[in-house]
């Protein structure tokens, strides 16, 4: 403790002047307000006799990292997979043919990029938000935690990542804008991004004021106001996820659709190398072909199989779902089908297009 700010105090005490007084004097003249509060409070453990009591810290820097590390990355996890969802959603919504990639199973692929978006805020979020209220029920016991250094340096880290993401999406947009190329796809999933890293910024920038404000009443509000803005955004996106895709029965039937048409392809290719191989003569029976699926996955009934004279035959399977066709495509692709029992016609003489398929690993 300096010298100079004891003797100060001591006749600033003896002379009427409060400690609000006293702190400002000091402060204006470069002191920190933690060293005049030092000064003071070693100024009244000697009028009184008694030393002032230290609040305990309520646990270890270890475990105060633990909790603000798993807030930023389930922040990050949760905000990504809610962004991510939207962009999905407004494909599927607002269609580009300039920015479409044309393929006929896209929907499909984009059904599954859903799920797992849906599934990082299913999981995140709540983690998210229980992890934020123990942090905050923290606080409120410790104070003196709202200033610790690990709380500061985490913080900061997210705010250069909010930041980031929102400078560059600003520039982003001016760069389009630039290029001509605004279609209200685009400009929706600006907005999006804009409106998730702002949100995360002024939040967490907001909270960095100093700690005898930082839990008063408005900043509760403000916290259960952010809380419940977030988990309506991710209900409501949640919501018109599942309305795309369908529940778990829902995707198991695409799945299975999607391991017929393969084991279909399989043995279209069989039955060319057969062709080809053996004089211009169709195989008579499935079972002539080795080494593939000729069973469906799910029946376990064996796939019909007719030669229809010459080089063209006829591959039959019962599918759950109808094959869905990709915005502005003029013609149908070899392998769409509807519901049901559905019949290729095939010719092998003629390479067959391999239906691409999307199923995770």
């Amino acid at each position: 403790m300096d010298p100079k700010i004891q003797a100060f105090i001591e006749g600033a005490k003896a002379g009427g002047a409060s400690d609000q007084s006293i702190v400002g004097i000091l402060a204006a003249r470069g002191w920190s307000e933690k060293e005049v509060y030092a000064a003071l409070a070693g100024h009244y453990e000697r009028v009184t006799g008694t030393e002032i009591p230290v609040r305990g810290s309520g646990g270890t820097g270890a475990k105060d990292a633990f909790f603000y590390l798993l807030v930023f990355s389930t922040l990050a996890t949760w905000t990504i997979g809610l962004g991510s969802l939207a962009f999905s959603l407004i494909d599927r919504w607002l269609s580009d043919m300039l920015f479409s990639s044309g393929n006929a199973y896209g929907s499909q692929y984009e059904m599954y990029s859903i799920a797992s978006e849906m599934a990082s805020v299913l999981v995140a979020f709540p983690v998210f938000l229980l992890v934020s209220r123990a942090v905050i029920r923290d606080a409120r016991k410790h104070p003196e935690k709202l200033d610790s250094a690990v709380r500061r340096w985490l913080t900061y880290m997210a705010l250069v990542v909010a930041a980031g993401v929102f400078i560059g999406d600003l520039i982003t947009v001016l760069t389009y804008f630039l290029r001509g190329e605004t279609t209200s796809r685009f400009l929706t999933k600006a907005l999006v991004v804009l409106l998730l890293s702002g949100g995360v910024f002024f939040y967490y920038y907001s909270g960095l004021r100093k700690p005898e404000h930082a839990l008063d009443q408005g900043a509760s509000k403000r916290d259960v106001w952010m809380a419940g803005l977030s988990a309506v955004a991710s209900c409501v996106m949640v919501i018109f996820g599942f309305l795309q895709i369908g529940g778990p029965s829902t995707q198991r039937l695409l799945r299975a659709d999607q391991k017929r048409l393969q084991d279909l392809f399989q043995l279209s290719v069989q039955i060319n190398s057969h062709w080809k191989g053996d004089s211009s003569k169709l195989p008579e029976h499935l079972d002539d072909l080795p080494g593939v699926v000729i069973a469906d996955p799910i029946t376990r009934k064996q796939y019909e199989y007719r030669a229809q004279g010459g080089s063209r035959y006829e591959l039959c399977a019962v599918f759950s779902t109808a094959s869905e066709r990709a915005a502005g495509t003029s013609s149908s692709p070899a392998w769409f089908h509807s519901a049901g029992r559905y019949c290729f016609q095939l010719d092998a003489t003629q390479e067959t297009a391999n239906p691409p398929t999307y199923l995770p690993d």
